[in-house]
């Protein structure tokens, strides 16, 4: 069994910290100046340095820091960090220069169902226009302003968004054109914008990711191909298909229901999927895809960017 080195040990930490246990030997876990009474409680970093893998959970803000003290400590084992792997344009440029096939950032929903469908297809034809609605009440949510999420006004990119951002950007591998943003805040009390609507056009397809911390709970994918329709959430997959289907008098009908699969939780599938798939390569002692790094990079540098027009 491998051995780890976890930097955080709550909220998000803590779901990637339940799935690690049965995996890895989990030797350390560090926080820089907190004493926690936790099992192989670290505050001397160096101690990650023992291990065959790091796993950096922490908010974003300090991953670059983190990631550039074990380069520069020659570290021999691998990186795992959390996305967005950076939070700094500036650092963005330094990270690429430092980056190695031994580093992993956890875009997860390359690793999940999504990832077999947004691509054209033999019999569904081409994708026309695909359609992201990601919402959940949260502002509305007792103590909210103790939670991480109103923290920034940008939380719901760097959070939701840049998932499927980064999706998009794995799945198609070209420039992102025409960008318009719809931006508006339900509850002004806090710093974050609650609710985004983003809308552009990559390989021609026209795309609409709407994202929301206002509204109630809904999550739901659809994609337009020239010959059919798909529908995926938490649920199902449903797929619409051909689109010739007729009335008695010659009308078009909405295409019948030609398959219908259940689904569990798409992200927290994907997660765990990106995980095994971390240890795997860890395990076999394998390297990562440096085209994978690059778009890593590069779906972070378009969150970036983005957010800058936010302000």
């Amino acid at each position: 069994m491998i051995s780890a080195g976890i930097i955080g040990y709550k909220n998000h930490s803590k779901k990637i910290i339940t799935l690690l246990k049965k995996k890895v030997e989990i030797k350390y876990i560090f926080h820089p100046r907190k004493e926690i009474k936790i099992k192989n409680f670290t505050n001397n970093i160096d101690d990650l340095l023992n291990t065959d893998c790091i796993f950096v959970l922490c908010p974003s803000q300090y991953h670059f820091f983190y990631i550039n003290y074990f380069i520069k400590k020659r570290f021999k084992g691998y990186i795992f960090c959390e996305k967005l792997p950076v939070t700094k344009v500036s650092d963005l440029k330094k990270l690429s220069k430092i980056v190695n096939n031994k580093c992993y950032f956890n875009y997860n929903l390359r690793h999940s169902i999504l990832n077999d469908y947004f691509r054209d297809h033999k019999i569904f034809g081409k994708i026309i226009q695909i359609s992201i609605h990601d919402s959940k009440p949260y502002i509305y949510k007792k103590r909210i302003s103790k939670n991480w999420r109103t923290d920034t006004h940008d939380t719901l990119l760097t959070n939701n968004f840049s998932h499927y951002l980064d999706l998009i950007n794995y799945c198609f591998k070209k420039k992102i054109n025409k960008l318009q943003i719809l931006k508006r805040k339900i509850n002004s009390q806090f710093r974050i914008i609650d609710s985004i609507q983003l809308s552009f056009e990559i390989k021609k397809i026209f795309t609409s990711i709407f994202i929301s911390y206002a509204t109630v709970l809904d999550k739901k994918i659809s994609l337009y191909y020239t010959n059919a329709k798909i529908e995926i959430d938490d649920n199902f997959i449903k797929i619409f298909h051909p689109y010739n289907n007729m009335d008695t008098e010659g009308y078009f009908k909405k295409p019948k229901l030609f398959y219908k699969k259940s689904v569990k939780k798409i992200f927290k599938t994907s997660n765990k999927n990106s995980l095994d798939y971390f240890i795997e390569t860890v395990s076999n002692k394998r390297i990562f895809n440096k085209n994978d790094l690059k778009i890593s990079i590069d779906s972070n540098k378009i969150i970036l960017d983005i957010s800058k027009k936010l302000i």
